[in-house]
């Protein structure tokens, strides 16, 4: 048995704890503890889980982390993956001035505000011309013999004029309250929108975990999706406090979970939380403001009636 194992099992025992018990409390699978302990290194899902695992271990244990992890520093794999350098926060930052500075990427930035602007002088330009028409149509209109017009007409002339400003007037209402009525559809429509979005608030990490409250939780038909995106990570669902779902996810992939009907409290285990990523229905989570790699986000919900 390998040393470091030895000193492990030495540890859980004396904490009183089965690996089924330790199973529970870190959501490590069994076998891979026991692959620990022997220190069957191989047996674990890659060199990266292996530093993560110890370390929760240890620290479930009552035993120093990071001081064994130092002690045996050469007994374990390097954990460090080659993506990792390559993609450290300085030459992210080289490569993006490198790509912002292309000539096409500026024109692509200011491209909105040149639509926006040809946009609004060919509006002001349409304007001009309806208007413009519609002016001379109206000068083509007026009469030139306006003396034609005798006494005997002037009673049904009037009654004519009557008659137009009662149906202008009518028209006026009319399209009044048309307009009344779709304002105020709009505005129910836009407030049914607003209270229908998910409201997402992410605590800072405390002990390897983060706490996430959830507005506006539609009762039925919610999923969670879990992602990687920069480098392989292990991630757990569990809703409810049991185990849905859990696997191995290579960067880029993804894998989505329904929520059962009534689900208010869901979790999600990742021993590589840096890269993981998740989705609320369609709502991005961010947990950006943690560090550990090992973590836990527990979900809470409350509907859009609380």
């Amino acid at each position: 048995m390998d040393e470091i194992g030895q000193k492990l099992r030495t540890a859980r025992i004396e904490k009183g704890y089965t690996l089924d018990d330790l199973q529970q409390i870190t959501k490590i699978q069994k076998r891979y503890l026991i692959a620990i302990e022997e220190g069957n290194f191989d047996a674990l899902p890659g060199d990266f889980y292996v530093r993560a695992f110890i370390k929760q271990y240890a620290d479930t244990v009552g035993i120093d982390s990071d001081a064994l992890l130092t002690q045996f520093q050469q007994d374990i794999p390097d954990t460090q993956p080659q993506e990792y350098v390559e993609q450290s926060v300085e030459s992210q930052s080289r490569k993006t001035r490198a790509v912002a500075d292309k000539p096409v990427n500026k024109l692509r930035r200011y491209l909105p505000q040149i639509v926006i602007a040809v946009i609004a002088v060919l509006i002001i330009g349409v304007a001009y011309v309806v208007t413009f028409k519609s002016s001379q149509s109206n000068k083509q209109a007026i009469p030139d013999t306006a003396s034609s017009v005798t006494v005997s007409s002037k009673k049904k002339s009037s009654s004519v004029k009557k008659s137009s400003s009662k149906s202008s007037s009518a028209s006026e209402k009319s399209s009044s309250d048309k307009s009344t009525s779709s304002s105020k559809k709009a505005k129910k429509s836009s407030s049914s929108k607003a209270s229908d979005k998910l409201s997402v608030a992410v605590a800072a990490e405390a002990n390897s975990a983060q706490a996430v409250t959830v507005k506006n939780w539609p009762t039925t038909a919610n999923t969670i999706t879990v992602g990687a995106s920069k480098s392989a990570a292990w991630v757990e669902v569990l809703i409810n406090g049991t185990a849905s779902w859990q696997g191995t996810l290579s960067a880029g992939a993804e894998h989505t979970v329904d929520l059962p009907a009534g689900t208010t409290s869901f979790a999600v285990k990742s021993g590589n939380a840096t890269t993981t990523t998740i989705k609320l229905n369609k709502t991005n989570v961010d947990i950006s403001n943690g560090t550990s790699f090992v973590r836990t986000i527990n979900f809470t919900t409350e509907s859009a009636g609380n």
